[in-house]
């Protein structure tokens, strides 16, 4: 991953807003062209970004209500988590009981 310069795109946003424009994208576009495999889910997951910087009508609404969908989104992780957990539970206990063994060919 490559470092990001807060100051340097802080700087460049106050500026000239239209060319930090150009290279959000610019950047974003890279991003998401070096995971082609997710490209899908990033490109909706930026629209719902950029909709939310357009609906909330002040940088501190969009960081909120952007907050918030990331703490659905880590839930909805956890959750996922706890069951994949519950399965490898489930899986191990079957591995030890004597009637779920798989027996040897003779």
């Amino acid at each position: 991953m490559t470092s990001f310069d807060f100051d340097a795109w802080r700087e460049l946003a106050a500026s000239d807003p239209a060319e930090y424009f150009r290279q959000r994208e610019r950047a974003l576009e890279a991003f998401i062209h070096e995971r082609p495999d997710q490209e899908a889910g990033l490109r909706e997951l930026q629209r719902q970004i950029d909709q939310v910087r357009v609906l909330s009508g002040s940088p501190a609404k969009a960081a909120r209500e952007l907050a918030r969908m990331l703490g659905d989104r880590l839930e909805a992780l956890a959750g996922h988590l706890q069951l994949l957990d519950e399965q490898t539970a489930a899986l191990r206990v079957l591995a030890v009981l004597p009637e779920h063994r798989p027996t040897s060919a003779k």
